[in-house]
C-alpha cells in the first residue's frame, strides 16, 4: 500500500442471493469468494485488501443479514458473525435484488443497517441493461438519499459506487496520500537472474478433512472467533486470509475448506470450495494437516499430506482434539505416517487442543522450523563440501563399468529447495543414491518438513572437479573422516 494510513473498510452485505460475492470478486477484479446460485453460500466473511486512487481498502465480503435474528444452529452463528462485522466497518454497502424486487423484508433489513449508526450505502444489483434501471422506483420506499444501479455480473454502475465510496471514506477516515520518490535505476552487469527471493509474512495453509477442526485452530491461533466453527461438516468454503502475530513474527494463515474424496463430492457448492482450498494450497508456503486424533490418520489424510508435499509445500502434522482422545493418540498417528509414507522424511508433529488451547506454542515453534528450512539460502562453498564428505563415505554406483563423478553442485532455487548436481554421465545416477544425498542434506542443513529436489545435470566435458574442501584436504591417517553412511530413505 502506498500510505501509512489504516485502510478503509468496506463492508458488502444483502440478503441471500443479492449478488454478494459477485460484486466483491468484481470490486477486487479477481475471482476470491466463491459464487453459486444457491443462497447462503457466504458463511465467513471473506477479507481482501486492495488499492484504489492510492488509497489503502479492506474489503469485505460478508454472510448477508436477515430481517430478523435468527435463533440456533449455524444459521445464528452467521447472522450474529455479520452483525459483528458490520458494526466494525467504516462504511456499508447493503446490495438489493433488483431481479427480484422490493419485499418487506428488504425494508426491514433497511432499518435494521439504519440502527448501527454506519454510513450506508444502497445498490441495487443486477441492473445489466439501461432499459433495467427503471427497478430501482421500487426501491426508493427505502428511503435512501441516493440509489445506485449496478450489474456486479458485468461490471456496469460501478465508477459511481467507487465514488460515493470515496467521498464518504474522506469524511469517515481523513486520508492523505503519500508521494513515494521513484528510485534510481542502478545497472548491474554481473547481477544473475534469480527467482524472487521469498519475502513478506510466511504463508501457512490449515488443511484436513471436514471436521477435523481447522476453523476451531484458526479461531484459537487469532485469538477470537475469525472463522464460524459449527459440527456440519463443510462449514467452511472460503478460504480465509487472516494476519496473525506471535512474539515478533507475523503469520499469513489461510483456513482452507475440508478436502473429500472427489468421489463423495455430490453438491456444486463443495466442488467449488475444493478448488478454492487447493488454489489456497498453491500460493502458500507451508501446509498445516490438521488431523482428528478422535479419528486417526486416514487415506484422506495421507493424500492431502501427499499432495501437499508433491506441490512442494513445507509440511506439518497437527494432531487436534488429544483432549478427546487418548494420550497415545497422538505418537500413533505418528507412527503409521512413518509407516505408511516410508519414502518421506521424519515430519514435525504437535500434540494440540484447538477447544482447549495447548499445544499452540509447540506448533509456532514446528511452523518457525519449517519456515527457516524452506527459505533458507545455502552456502556454495559448504554445500559442496558436504557433497564431497558424502561421496567420499559413500561413492555412487559405476554405470556400465565406469565410475560416477559428483563435479560439484549448487542451489538452484529456495521456496521450495532445489539443488543441482553437475555429474560426469548426465542423467545417470541412481534414485537410492539421491535419497542418500537427500538425507545428508537435510541432515547438515537442518530442512525438517522441507521437501527437497535434486536435479542430476551432465558437467561440462573441460569441467573440472569443484576443488576439494579445506576441511578434507591432508588428511592423514589419524584424520577424522565421515563415517560411512548407510543409504537411507529420504
Amino acid at each position: 500500500m502506498s500510505s501509512a494510513a489504516r485502510p478503509l473498510v468496506v463492508a458488502i452485505t444483502g440478503r441471500p442471493n443479492a449478488g454478494k460475492s459477485t460484486l466483491f470478486n468484481r470490486l477486487l477484479k479477481r475471482r476470491q469468494a466463491i459464487v453459486h446460485d444457491s443462497p447462503g453460500v457466504t458463511r465467513d466473511e471473506n477479507r481482501a485488501e486492495m488499492e484504489r486512487d492510492g488509497r489503502p481498502i479492506e474489503l469485505v465480503d460478508t454472510g448477508g443479514i436477515e430481517e430478523a435474528p435468527l435463533r440456533g444452529g449455524l444459521g445464528e452463528r452467521i447472522h450474529n458473525r455479520t452483525y459483528v462485522v458490520l458494526a466494525e466497518s467504516d462504511i456499508i454497502v447493503h446490495l438489493l435484488d433488483g431481479q427480484g424486487g422490493l419485499s418487506p423484508a428488504d425494508e426491514a433489513v433497511a432499518r435494521r443497517l439504519r440502527t448501527l449508526g454506519k454510513p450506508v450505502i444502497f445498490a441495487v444489483n443486477k441492473v445489466d441493461m439501461t432499459k433495467h434501471e427503471s427497478r430501482l422506483a421500487e426501491f426508493a420506499a427505502l428511503g435512501a438519499d441516493e440509489l445506485f444501479g449496478v450489474s456486479a455480473a458485468h461490471g456496469r454502475g460501478l465508477g459511481e459506487l467507487w465514488d460515493r465510496v470515496a467521498e464518504i471514506g474522506r469524511e469517515v477516515v481523513p486520508f492523505t496520500p503519500v508521494e513515494v520518490p521513484e528510485q534510481e535505476e542502478v545497472e548491474d552487469d554481473e547481477a544473475e537472474v534469480v527467482h524472487p527471493e521469498p519475502h513478506g509474512p510466511p504463508r501457512v495453509a490449515l488443511i484436513g478433512r471436514p471436521n477435523a477442526g481447522k476453523s476451531s485452530l484458526l479461531n484459537r491461533l487469532v485469538g477470537y472467533d475469525r472463522a464460524i466453527v459449527d459440527a456440519t461438516p463443510g462449514t467452511t468454503r472460503d478460504a480465509l486470509d487472516v494476519e496473525i502475530e506471535h512474539g515478533d513474527q507475523t503469520y499469513l494463515v489461510i483456513d482452507t475448506a475440508g478436502l473429500r474424496r472427489p468421489s463423495k463430492i455430490v453438491e456444486d457448492i463443495e466442488s467449488y470450495a475444493a478448488s478454492s482450498s487447493l488454489r489456497a494450497l498453491a500460493r502458500t508456503e507451508v501446509a498445516v494437516l490438521v488431523v482428528d486424533a478422535t479419528v486417526g490418520v486416514t487415506d484422506q489424510d495421507m493424500r492431502l499430506a501427499d499432495l501437499a508435499w508433491r506441490r512442494g509445500r513445507g509440511l506439518v502434522i497437527a494432531v487436534n482434539k488429544v483432549d478427546l482422545a487418548p494420550q497415545l493418540a497422538a505418537q500413533q498417528c505418528h507412527d503409521e505416517i512413518a509407516e505408511r509414507l516410508p519414502q518421506w522424511p521424519p515430519l514435525p508433529l504437535v500434540r494440540v487442543s484447538a477447544l482447549k488451547g495447548t499445544g499452540m506454542k509447540n506448533l509456532y515453534e514446528a511452523l518457525d522450523i519449517v519456515v527457516g528450512g524452506y527459505r533458507s539460502k545455502i552456502s556454495t562453498p559448504r554445500l559442496n563440501e558436504v557433497v564431497h564428505d558424502a561421496v567420499e563415505a559413500n561413492a555412487p554406483a559405476q554405470v556400465r563399468n565406469k565410475p560416477v563423478k559428483v563435479r560439484y553442485a549448487a542451489q538452484t532455487r529456495r521456496a521450495p529447495q532445489e539443488i543441482a548436481l553437475f555429474i560426469n554421465r548426465g542423467g545417470e545416477l541412481a534414485e537410492s543414491y539421491q535419497r542418500y544425498l537427500r538425507h545428508i542434506m537435510r541432515d547438515r542443513f537442518q530442512l525438517i518438513g522441507v521437501p527437497l529436489r535434486i536435479r542430476v545435470r551432465a558437467a561440462p566435458k573441460n569441467e573440472r572437479p569443484a576443488p576439494q574442501p579445506a576441511s578434507t584436504a591432508g588428511r592423514g591417517k589419524g584424520a577424522r573422516r565421515t563415517p560411512r553412511a548407510r543409504d537411507r530413505r529420504s
